[in-house]
């Protein structure tokens, strides 16, 4: 049942409505400061160091084929398991199953099919239509986890096991084990289950960041994975720098990132407020074409960008771990907009910095 809501939940990852990208994500932050979205998380003046990092995506599996992503993916694998995987069971094809698009004979370019695709694009894409990550220079590590069946619990505490480099049985060792894993997926109970804590625990004691959405439920308190210890939970903000009136709200939110809404009543650029994602469109004679479009609208988008920043972060020091994060964070905070509906809630946003380089 636990599940069943996670995977209910992750209904909420899809992006609500698309428009053709511009040419600078408003997201990352323009050239000229000045011109700013005040909630950029300013990493377009900062070029990734020379450690490229492994970020694990475990989502809904990525469309390799995408342009955007040349040269950025590790070899990863389809970690959901038999009955719910259409395939039959676990396999290193961690694309989506195109059977999860389709109406009869017509592939529909949805969710389950590009959402995975999108998240990556976030934190690695290299620029191609206008998309670009965070970090391009950082190497995603592809974990496929649902699609439109149900998924099991032990799919993601596997999912997470296998990301980090620990054994899963039945599954080849993973070769790249990543340095941090992305989970844009939320749902299950309110407080995180004694499984899943004790498996974080494990890999934060590896020195692996784990990042996870705050989730889509509209003011209401973090759910799993995001409410787990030592997760980096992260909600949502619009350009204008104020929480989305959908994401989560929690004391317990680390961070606050772009996630994108609706449009603002502003003359500015940014105020499409929807990220600028690496994706698939349909061409008039149904034919699934990669493009780029503003279209990332939720906390699944936003968990991303900072995963992407961390990954930035680490790519001029490699050695350092979440503790040496929590750190150094305060240089790169930014107030955010309280709501007084949560008196306890201190958000904060991202803003990056030349102690992004710093030893």
């Amino acid at each position: 049942m636990l599940l069943r809501r996670l995977f209910s939940a992750a209904l909420l990852i899809a992006a609500f409505s698309t428009r053709a990208a511009q040419d600078l994500p408003w997201h990352l932050g323009a050239l000229d400061s000045k011109a700013s979205a005040p909630s950029a998380i300013g990493t377009n003046k900062i070029p990734p160091g020379p450690h490229p990092i492994v970020v694990a995506v475990i989502d809904s599996g990525i469309l390799a084929s995408h342009p955007s992503l040349s040269g950025q993916l590790l070899p990863g694998y389809d970690m959901l398991s038999a009955p719910n995987n259409l395939r039959g069971g676990r396999s290193a094809d961690f694309s989506p199953d195109e059977r999860d698009a389709r109406c009869g004979q017509r592939l529909i370019s949805g969710a389950f099919r590009t959402h995975g695709t999108e998240v990556a694009s976030l934190i690695a894409s290299n620029g191609i239509y206008g998309a670009y990550g965070v970090n391009p220079s950082a190497k995603i590590l592809p974990i496929r986890l649902f699609g439109a069946c149900n998924m099991s619990r032990m799919d993601l505490l596997d999912a997470i096991a296998w990301a980090a480099g620990l054994s899963v049985t039945g599954v080849p060792d993973n070769p790249n084990p990543a340095k941090i894993i992305n989970m844009s997926i939320a749902g299950g109970l309110s407080v995180c289950g004694s499984d899943l804590q004790r498996l974080i625990n494990r890999v934060i004691e590896k020195k692996v960041f784990v990042v996870a959405a705050a989730g889509n439920n509209f003011h209401k308190p973090l759910p799993e994975p995001a409410n787990c210890d030592g997760v980096i939970s992260v909600g949502a903000l619009d350009a204008e720098n104020h929480i989305e009136v959908y994401s989560a709200l929690d004391p317990r939110t680390v961070l606050y990132a772009p996630g994108g809404g609706k449009h603002l009543s502003s003359e500015a650029y940014w105020a499409v407020n929807k990220l600028m994602v690496a994706t698939y469109d349909l061409d008039f004679l149904g034919k699934e074409t990669s493009t780029a479009l503003e279209r990332g609208v939720g906390t699944s988008f936003a968990a991303p960008v900072v995963a992407g920043f961390i990954s930035l972060w680490l790519s001029y020091n490699p050695n350092k771990q979440p503790s040496d994060l929590y750190r150094e964070l305060p240089k790169f905070l930014r107030q955010v907009e309280p709501l007084s509906k949560c008196a306890e809630c201190v958000p904060k946003g991202l803003t990056a910095n030349a102690g992004i380089r710093q030893p």
